[in-house]
């Protein structure tokens, strides 16, 4: 992008910009628009005996309730580690005994510059004295259910799957079919907190920056 954001569109949650299409091969010169959110986290969560927990969320566009892995924003001054913590606790009222980063993930190219990292969160139980501030409900599937969803088209959040992907090209371990104490070991041994130079922990939210 080779000019300054413009902003024609804001809400609390985020902005549409518009900006230089620059290099674009069709030789444009009409304005780019550009979803302007946070860096978020995704979490692909395990709970003690090894079934995934997801939680039900309803979606306005879509106009019903789908199940989907724990995510969303990285607040203002936040680091990654501490995003992923809060809202997994926000939305299922977990917290797990270790954490490892994944990936960095870029879902929407052609319409944001936002990066999603991708967690594993293991050994997932109560927080004990905690309210959960969120109201979906949380459910614990055997991982063999989760891939029998994705197989028949019944997964709606896709984008999530590419970190599940990544961590089987990466580490060599597929997450919904390895053993736990496999899933502990390797990762124990493989992943961790490096997340790289492109974090984006710094990103403000749009009513911020």
């Amino acid at each position: 992008m080779t000019a300054e954001f413009k902003t024609v569109f804001q809400t609390p949650w985020f902005e549409i910009r518009t900006v230089d299409p620059g290099q674009e091969p069709s030789g444009t010169t009409e304005p780019y628009y550009c979803l302007v959110r946070p860096n978020g986290v995704i979490a692909f969560v395990l709970d003690r005996a090894g079934a995934v927990v997801l939680v039900e969320q309803y979606r306005p566009p879509l106009g019903r309730v789908t199940l989907e892995m724990p995510a969303g924003s990285v607040d203002t001054g936040e680091t990654l580690e501490a995003a992923v913590v809060r809202e997994v606790l926000e939305e299922t009222g977990l917290v797990c005994e270790r954490w490892h980063a994944i990936t960095p993930c870029r879902l929407a190219l052609q319409r944001e510059d936002v990066v999603d990292h991708f967690f594993v969160g293991l050994g997932a139980h109560e927080a004990e004295g905690y309210q959960r501030t969120e109201h979906g409900t949380v459910r614990f599937l055997p991982r063999s259910e989760l891939l029998d969803l994705v197989k028949s088209h019944r997964f709606d959040q896709t984008a999530a799957l590419g970190g599940l992907y990544v961590a089987e090209k990466l580490f060599g371990i597929d997450l919904l079919t390895a053993d736990l104490a496999c899933i502990q070991s390797v990762l124990a041994t493989s992943a961790g907190g490096d997340l790289g130079t492109d974090n984006g922990s710094d990103r403000a939210r749009p009513d911020q920056q």
